[in-house]
């Protein structure tokens, strides 16, 4: 096996043709390209395909493979554009294309999940060390404590439980969208993000905990939080891929970097937004019913593994096709 070096310094200039070919095409549009050009092209993306698998092969893990990954994805769609994949393409993207995003950021969203539960236990230990710390409290929570029972009697009588859902939803659309848009500006306002969510997480449960009125906190939580926290750190994680692409461009100059890393963050964010609007219709239906906390928990249980076998284990393909090369995808929603 050659040394990366000597095998850059090898297939570098027909790479630099590729990229150089591509930017010329694209200017002035693949139809009106000449034809000497258009099987230049495709040539060049043969050999930079053999490249990029003989790269995966000798070279895992160097920045070599993520370089040819996103200089072959931007020369490909060139010449296979292929059809819009409009509505038609939806389902298969939520049901399996979700799923492999989610598995494919699975280290940034578990730095997300670490630090919304570092925050969390801080929260939890500000409030258990000083208890009289109750500004931290939203308005009227102390009050509630006090009477031993938590929530709005109001907002969980069920007579506005279609407006409360409403805004459940656009609101954790909002929060999810800040935590993934705002990671381009290297991950740090994400991670704040994250933190203090987290931190006013634990100060609530470690208050209720106080109050000896756990079930009823958990109960107003799981049932909507296993999947509103699983979103929100789903969405931070892709927030956290985007950081990493200007932080660590590798071969790629930054905005090619972070081109490369735009369009799988985008399609998570997206496909976990979705399953806001169920943790939305849990939280204006099930958390202000009439149902026994117990009940409502084992909701959160239930949801939580549904959720969890669907992100761990759909779209995996079946064991003889794990061999061979992978396959570089196209278009949204493309090859789920």
């Amino acid at each position: 096996m050659k040394p990366l070096d000597q095998f850059v310094a090898e297939r570098q200039p027909s790479w630099n043709e590729l990229v150089d070919l591509s930017r010329k095409v694209r200017g002035h549009k693949i139809r009106r390209a000449a034809s000497g050009e258009v099987d230049r092209l495709a040539a060049l993306l043969r050999q930079t395909s053999g490249d990029l698998a003989a790269a995966r092969r000798d070279y895992p893990g160097s920045g070599v493979v993520e370089y040819l990954q996103a200089t072959l994805a931007a020369a490909q769609s060139l010449l296979y554009r292929g059809s819009s994949p409009g509505i038609a393409g939806l389902p298969g993207f939520l049901a399996v294309g979700v799923p492999r995003r989610f598995r494919e950021f699975g280290p940034y969203i578990a730095f997300a999940g670490l630090c919304l539960a570092c925050g969390t236990a801080a929260g939890w230990a500000a409030i258990a060390l000083r208890p009289n710390l109750v500004g931290l409290l939203p308005n009227g929570y102390e009050a509630s404590l006090a009477a031993h029972h938590l929530g709005n009697s109001i907002a969980l009588s069920g007579q506005f439980s279609s407006q409360l859902s409403a805004f459940i939803i656009q609101n954790n659309i909002r929060v999810a969208a800040l935590a993934c848009v705002l990671g381009i500006f290297l991950g740090v306002p994400t991670v704040a993000l994250l933190l203090t969510n987290g931190f006013q997480l634990g100060v609530l449960a470690s208050a209720s905990h106080s109050a000896g009125l756990d079930l009823q906190f958990w109960a107003l939580i799981v049932p909507h939080g296993v999947i509103e926290l699983t979103v929100i750190c789903t969405a931070a994680g892709a927030g956290l891929r985007l950081g990493d692409a200007v932080l660590r461009p590798g071969l790629l100059t930054i905005g090619a970097s972070l081109t490369a890393a735009a369009r799988p963050a985008v399609e998570l964010a997206l496909g976990a937004a979705c399953l806001l609007i169920v943790a939305g219709l849990i939280e204006g239906f099930v958390t202000p019913s009439t149902l026994p906390d117990p009940l409502k928990l084992l909701v959160g249980l239930g949801t939580g593994v549904a959720l969890y076998s669907w992100l761990l284990l759909a779209g995996r393909p079946a064991p003889h096709k794990l061999q061979g090369p992978t396959r570089l995808k196209g278009s949204l929603f493309d090859d789920w």
